[in-house]
């Protein structure tokens, strides 16, 4: 089974939804609004379902090589940093103030990499 074109679309267009969304958030103060707060949370745990496979299926069709591998792990680290510190900051109390920061930075080095990677990795596979 190859990555399909559509999951990769998919994530693409979901990222804009999580950065506007988070960006709105991040804006707002506590409590958080429900709508907006489940969008995020929602186009995020697709994201990160949809990266995962995706970045399965390019390692185990051996579509990337050298320092492509590298770069899907990297990938998948800052996709699980991002969430992990998202779901953190989910909670009643606020986190710590390192968790905020890693998902600050994550989010940041996700918006990059992400389509840095599907991009690199399509052009490979083409």
């Amino acid at each position: 089974m190859e990555p399909s074109l559509a999951k990769i679309l998919a994530i693409l267009i979901i990222l804009p939804v999580i950065v506007l969304s988070g960006v709105f958030l991040r804006r707002a103060s506590r409590p958080y609004n429900k709508l907006l707060f489940t969008l995020h949370k929602t186009a995020a745990v697709v994201a990160v379902i949809f990266s995962v496979i995706v970045i399965r299926l390019f390692i185990i069709n051996s579509v990337a090589a050298g320092i492509l591998v590298y770069l899907l792990y990297l990938t998948a680290f800052l996709i699980l940093a991002g969430f992990i510190s998202g779901a953190l900051q989910s909670f009643e109390r606020p986190p710590p103030a390192f968790v905020n920061i890693i998902h600050k930075v994550s989010s940041y080095l996700m918006m990059v990499f992400i389509p840095l990677t599907f991009l690199l990795l399509f052009k490979i596979q083409t």
